[in-house]
């Protein structure tokens, strides 16, 4: 009976776990407004410039 129970909680709650996962990050995940970026863009511009100088 309890190799019955631990396969029931690997095989439903792997795949749980990856749901509950998967809906936090797609709470929690903001989107960038268009000054960041355009921040987020010059800065790698500057950081690619940087090191085709090296």
């Amino acid at each position: 009976m309890s190799d019955g129970i631990m396969w029931l909680i690997v095989v439903a709650g792997g795949p749980a776990l990856l749901v509950i996962l998967i809906a936090y990050v797609l709470v929690t995940r903001r989107n960038r407004g268009p000054v960041e970026r355009r921040e987020s863009d010059r800065a790698t511009d500057q950081l690619y410039r940087e090191d085709d100088r090296r």
